[in-house]
């Protein structure tokens, strides 16, 4: 795995790179990496560009005296490098650096030298596959004496050879003289050289032709633990194996070892059967089938069960794609199969909801069963929930099935209060002999396995617990059994809108099969996120309504609200939006609450700037210096025209490290963007993104040792294109010199230890910490921070100066389960064992962005430092719930004014929070459900009338119908009636003939939450020019493959039209708002797209089928999590 990461983390820190592959001097693949971690390899080494280069062309390459070759296409350069035998082929995208790309030979140097012998061991390992027949050639005292230089000691060898010389004993010698030369690389050539002097059939045999796609996967099984196989042959069951490979092309290698078990050759039996395997070429499939035929083989037999996992731990995921391919494959040969694959999908005309609800009982055999029965025997039982007074008075309102807002602080019990309402739920449905079914909503993908879990802990053995969060694989049956299968399902908000709207009939669900939503923080149902879209869905649904609970630690004031009516009418608005007739809140039982709950105290400390920085300064001076350069030409595009754009805008802040300054450039940035390709553009665009850089920098200098931030500039200068030194007009050598002359010099005066103190607020950082942990060394911290880079930065200070507990691993820090960014980002996996640690006790400091505000499963802390950082109101709610520890403080260091200001606001908020949430409770439950009512229908009304206006606009643009074109080249691509909506916001192609207009391209597979990201449509071109611009995304919807199109990628032939000209606009919105209505996909189109990529190419349809097959392997390989439901106790 070492290797793979090397590789990956070169990947991720080089700005453009997609892909790094790895081959030996044949082209046959060793390794490969993306940006998710190791490629699949049998996919991805067909090269596709305009030339078709295959890596088995690559070694015959003329390469030249730097071994080295380019080859620069449109969006994409192919760069291949050649380091010692070893070819390294990059594949990076047009914004990545020629320069930096040439440069990466010496960063790869000391990761081939890694494979090599990685490589070298792979060989050696082969060569102990025959070692009957090597030892057979020591037939000899004299052969024997031949190997005396590999035995350190005298005496162990000459007893070596009184054993040998005994005829009872010499098998025994033998064995002993092969552990002690078997690693040994020198010993094992002479033992060859010696067995095949006379003997050219068994030299032969070693080398042995195997097919590259066989041996990709046989050099698998000695990657990176090159004794693998040794432990394999030592430990393997032959038989059972044989007799589960079934196909004809194994008979002669089953005959073979069946006769070696017979006259009781068991280890000879296993080595030949290993090293046979990947050498049968008779396969009815593909010559890499043996592999996976060996690794089902073993899972049928309990002596070698284990052996899958011992070669590749990810085996399960790798099998599904193996068996989804065997399958297409199949449905290929007999092309009548393949409309067969059309989805069930749901008839046009039917219903919108069915009016019956689908019980578990129907379901059940698609529960995925994670335990045999005799752990299912061991697994405890369910908790028992004992509510606390004030959770009793929480879940009384909703206990009677009213829709209900159940606000309360962090750290409350919320999760065992939504418990305790299940449970109450099934009771009462059940005495009312009603099915029952609960769908809980949560924001983001952790915490769709967190609630799992811990809901589990109450449910387990009575009612079936499951989540869906998109990343799942999706079998034949579809999704909707598994949840339908389900008491309690735990979603994001997304998949579950996806499945509510599925035109699949497998994937279809429908509100009347739920009789309870529950939404986890609940104030996100606002504005267009997707907890507000279903709720209007439900609005608009005319049949029986789920019960609705929301969960929340703060109810939204609105933006710029700052009095009760204000306050009151936006929390209205919330209510409203989740048809909730009552808000419920600690009363009664306040001192039950603060005795299980104590809020932490506030304190807001001031620091101020150092009044002199000489690094600041010479930041500073850089940036007043690229202003300087950039402002002529920004004022004279003003002036001319060139895009609306006014002079007054081209004026830079003064503040260059205020957060205006950055939203200046950001917007300038995107404003230039509309300008046309060229040097001015090119030079704009290349000093904006440096003044985000010293932005960045002076940022990290007001907060950390001044050392981070020239670190993370260095990085960035490092990443940059620099042409030819010697042409010193171009504007990367003039940034380079700019930092060269005023920045680096400061590099002298940096050490990495150095603590920072001459920083007030880092000092005062330093102090709090270290008096927390005099006084209470089992403390634990949470500090807040803005950026993922400055928690990783700050984690690593804080350990480097040991301020915790005298050691340097006492600090971590967590980020979003984000991969987009090559800095700090972290897997879901890696965010959950960070958040562990810190649980128990072996962090003691979490620095944390506002993915920790909530949600996640993060212990009672007893300090919390918000570092020159504050948000709303519910940021200040919710990570001051984060101290729920007795006697805890909530610290903000604010640097800024305006930071400290708007913390003062955030507090003058919550107490109107709290004043409003008084006022509402002083109405009855039916006023409220008038008020509520009142709302909805306001609501109602206005979105009424938006369909009346979208209607009229449709009724305008009927009939209208125009030429859709390449921005580029102005290709024709399709006509605009061929387009149509799927997912809501994916604008696909239904023209089958489009496929003769594109090229599709292969790119790395995603799963998303329905459809699956498979390639990209590339344009061909017109009769004159070749063109080979990006188009959009090819997707797999419901069996069929649609290729998606950009709105920025083309124009709209309007000759006939006012302007008389083609019109290119970047959204579709715009498109659809002046142009063309684009109607919803249907079943028609997608059984007229089904066949069309097959009928156009066969080969290309297959490749695709088997990136969607593999897109389920790499989601999960991504989220790196493992679903475990719990089994139902029949």
């Amino acid at each position: 795995m070492e290797i793979t990461k090397s590789l990956q983390k070169l990947l991720l820190n080089t700005q453009g790179v997609q892909h790094i592959f790895v081959t030996d001097k044949e082209g046959i693949p060793i390794i490969g990496v993306n940006e998710s971690g190791e490629e699949d390899l049998r996919n991805r080494m067909q090269l596709i560009n305009s030339n078709q280069i295959t890596v088995e062309q690559i070694p015959k390459l003329n390469l030249g005296e730097q071994k080295s070759a380019i080859f620069c296409y449109e969006s994409t350069a192919l760069v291949i490098l050649q380091i010692s035998s070893l070819f390294v082929i990059i594949i990076a995208s047009s914004e990545a650096s020629i320069g930096t790309l040439r440069n990466l030979r010496h960063q790869l140097e000391p990761i081939i030298t890694e494979i090599m012998i990685s490589d070298e061991g792979f060989r050696l390992g082969h060569l102990r596959l025959y070692k009957a027949e090597l030892l057979e050639s020591v037939d000899t005292v004299e052969k024997l004496q031949q190997f005396r230089q590999f035995f350190d000691d005298p005496r162990c060898f000459a007893r070596l050879l009184d054993l040998f010389k005994d005829d009872s004993n010499k098998k025994m010698a033998l064995n002993y003289f092969w552990r002690r030369i078997r690693f040994n690389r020198e010993a094992m050539d002479r033992i060859l050289f010696m067995a095949t002097k006379d003997n050219k059939a068994l030299l032969d045999l070693i080398h042995e032709s195997i097919p590259a796609r066989s041996l990709e996967f046989y050099r698998k099984m000695f990657y990176e633990d090159t004794k693998r196989m040794d432990k394999i042959t030592t430990t393997i069951e032959p038989l059972p194996i044989c007799a589960k490979l079934k196909d004809v092309g194994y008979e002669s290698i089953k005959n073979v070892v069946r006769e070696m078990m017979k006259t009781k050759k068991y280890e000879e039996a296993a080595c030949y059967l290993m090293r046979s395997l990947p050498k049968v070429g008779s396969l009815e499939s593909q010559p890499s089938s043996w592999y996976f035929d060996f690794l089902n083989a073993c899972l049928v037999d309990s002596a070698n069960r284990s052996i899958p996992e011992f070669i590749d731990p990810d085996y399960k995921i790798h099998l599904d794609a193996y068996n989804t391919q065997c399958r297409i494959l199949k449905i290929s040969q007999n092309k009548s199969g393949l409309q067969n694959e059309l989805p069930n999908t749901v008839k046009e005309l039917e219903e919108p909801e069915k009016p019956e609800s689908r019980t578990q009982e129907h379901y059940k055999k698609y529960r995925m069963k994670a335990f045999s029965d005799e752990k299912l025997e061991r697994l405890e039982d369910a908790e028992s929930i004992e509510l606390r007074p004030y959770q009793q008075e929480l879940v009384a309102t909703a206990c009677r099935g009213v829709n209900t807002i159940i606000c309360a602080p962090t750290g409350s019990g919320k999760t065992v209060v939504a418990a305790h309402i299940i449970l109450e739920h099934f009771r009462t449905m059940k005495a009312a002999d009603k099915p029952s079914r609960v769908a809980i909503l949560v924001p983001t993908i952790p915490l769709v396995e967190q609630q799992c879990i811990m809901l589990n802990r109450y449910l387990r053995k009575t009612f079936w617990v499951d989540g869906m969060s998109g990343s799942e694989p999706v079998d034949e049956n579809g999704r909707a059994p598994n949840v339908l299968a389900s008491h309690v399902t735990v979603f994001t908000p997304q998949i579950f809108i996806n499945l509510l709207r599925s035109i699949r009939r497998d994937d279809r669900l429908y509100f009347t099969d739920f009789s309870m939503f529950i939404f986890d923080e609940c104030h996100h149902c606002d504005g267009d996120h997707p907890y507000h879209v279903l709720m209007r869905m439900l609005h608009r649904f005319d049949g029986p309504k789920p019960q609705i609970v929301g969960l929340t630690a703060s109810l939204p004031l609105g933006a710029g609200r700052a009095n009760v009516e204000a306050a009151l009418d936006h929390m209205m608005d919330l209510c409203a939006k989740l048809s909730a007739h009552s808000i419920s809140t600690v009363r009664k039982h306040m001192e039950n609450l603060r005795y299980f709950v104590k809020p932490p105290v506030d304190d807001i400390k001031r620091a101020h700037r150092p009044e002199y920085d000489s690094f600041c300064q010479s930041l500073e001076i850089c940036m007043r210096k690229i202003e300087f350069a950039a402002k002529p030409e920004l004022e004279k595009i003003a002036e001319n025209k060139v895009i609306n754009f006014r002079v007054e805008e081209t004026a830079f802040p003064v503040q260059k490290s205020s957060m205006r300054y950055e939203n200046f450039v950001g917007g300038l940035k995107n404003r230039l963007a509309e300008l046309p390709g060229g040097k001015v553009k090119h030079q704009l665009i290349k000093m904006l993104e440096h003044l985000g850089y010293y932005y960045r920098a002076l940022c990290l200098s007001d907060l950390l040792p001044n050392w981070y931030a020239y670190s993370y500039l260095r990085e960035n200068m490092a990443k940059e294109i620099f042409p030819d030194r010697r042409d010193s007009t171009t504007i990367q050598n003039q940034l380079k010199k700019l930092f060269e002359k005023f920045v680096k010099p400061n590099e002298l005066n940096f050490k990495e230890s150095d603590s920072g103190e001459e920083k007030e607020i880092l000092k005062m950082l330093h102090t709090i910490l270290r008096e927390q942990y005099v006084s209470d060394p089992a403390s634990r911290t949470i500090i807040f921070v803005t950026t993922r880079r400055l928690a990783q930065y700050l984690s690593h200070h804080l350990n480097t100066v040991k301020i915790v507990d005298g050691t340097n691993r006492a600090v971590g820090f967590v980020t979003s389960s984000n991969r987009s960014s090559a800095l700090s980002g972290q897997t879901a996996e890696e965010q959950r064992t960070v958040i562990e640690n810190f649980n128990q006790g072996t962090l003691k400091v979490l620095v944390a962005t506002s993915v920790a505000e909530e949600g996640l499963d993060i212990s009672a802390c007893n300090l919390i430092i918000k570092y020159n950082n504050t948000g709303s109101e519910r940021s200040l709610i919710q990570r001051r719930g984060r101290a729920r520890a007795r006697h805890s403080r909530s610290i903000l260091l604010a640097l800024d004014g305006s930071i400290e200001e708007k913390e003062l606001e955030n507090i003058q908020k919550e107490h109107l929070m709290r004043r409003c949430l008084e006022h509402m409770q002083t109405k009855s439950e039916n006023q409220m459900k008038q008020l509520v009512e009142t709302k909805i229908n306001q609501m109602r009304a206005l979105h009424e009338a938006n369909l009346v206006r979208e209607n009229e606009k449709k009724r305008s643009l009927e009939g209208k119908c125009y030429d859709l074109k390449c921005r580029l080249c102005g290709a024709f691509i399709c006509k605009s009636s061929s387009m149509r909506i799927a997912c809501d916001s994916q604008y696909v192609c239904c023209d089958p003939t489009i496929w003769e207009r594109i090229n599709a391209r292969v790119h790395s597979a995603k799963s998303l939450a329905i459809a699956t990201l498979v390639g990209k449509p590339h344009c061909k071109g017109n009769n004159e020019s070749d063109c080979n611009e990006v188009l959009g995304t090819i997707v797999k919807l419901y069996g069929a493959f649609l290729p998606t199109i950009a709105a920025k990628a083309i124009i709209v032939d309007d000759s006939e039209g006012l302007s008389g000209r083609p019109q290119c606009e970047k959204k579709w919105d715009s498109i659809t708002a002046d142009k063309f209505c684009v109607e919803p996909i249907t079943e028609s189109d997608l059984k007229v797209m089904l066949n069309s990529l097959y009928n156009y190419s066969r080969q290309q349809h297959l490749q695709f089928e088997a990136e969607a097959g593999l897109a389920v392997k790499r989601a999960l390989t991504e989220m790196k999590k493992e679903k475990r439901p719990f089994a139902i106790q029949e």
